[in-house]
């Protein structure tokens, strides 16, 4: 295949940014798979040609990338974020539980469809591993600057890890109600520890501020 010249792919190309590709593509794989990840379908759900793509990517490898890169910056740096500024064991855990319901910041079907993606690539398995391994050392370093000992925080960090998952994987969606009832038993079974009503009812007022939890 012949690639465009710059001034042929300059005059064709309608706005269409780096980002606008990398979003049609992710959204292609968490509703399609990685088969729907493909140059000329994602250029017509755009309404481009395919010209457009080769003025920001070399080539659909490169496209491919891009699009883990974006995975491990929303899923996993936002994790990391929350457990690096908060103060308390407290802020740390309920900081956790209210990026993963607020599905604008850590996207669950995203994070499955990596999953499923690493199912059929070797390379991206061996990706979604380190990043499960990313997160967990990071929630266990958390732990542990609260005074929990290594083994203890690491246990605890994958018992929380772990349960968030399986949670995306089978629970599906939950009244919110029912899920709010569970947050003191929940607090205490991932760290040991009660939670204070100050902290419940600021997390709540916070939550419910949010986009309605799904």
């Amino acid at each position: 295949m012949t690639l465009l010249s710059t001034a042929q792919t300059q005059k064709r190309d309608p706005q269409k940014t780096r980002d606008d590709w990398i979003v049609a593509a992710l959204s292609a794989l968490i509703e399609e798979g990685i088969e729907g990840v493909r140059i000329l379908k994602l250029s017509k759900s755009l309404g481009v040609t395919r010209g457009s793509f080769y003025w920001h990517f070399e080539n659909l490898d490169e496209l491919l990338s891009a699009m883990v890169a974006e995975w491990r910056v929303r899923n996993t740096g936002i994790m990391l974020d929350v457990l690096e500024q908060s103060k308390t064991l407290e802020d740390g855990v309920l900081d956790l539980f209210a990026v993963w319901v607020d599905h604008s910041k850590f996207m669950p079907l995203l994070d499955q469809a990596i999953r499923d993606w690493g199912r059929r690539s070797d390379d991206i398995q061996a990706l979604v591993s380190q990043e499960d391994d990313n997160r967990i050392a990071a929630i266990s370093a958390f732990y542990q600057r609260h005074g929990y000992e290594k083994i203890e925080a690491f246990v605890r960090a994958r018992v929380i890890y772990f349960t968030q998952l399986s949670y995306y994987a089978l629970v599906g969606s939950e009244p919110f109600e029912k899920r709010k009832e569970y947050l003191e038993t929940y607090f205490h079974c991932f760290t040991g520890r009660s939670i204070s009503a100050q902290a419940s009812e600021a997390f709540f007022s916070r939550i419910l501020g949010q986009k309605a939890p799904s």
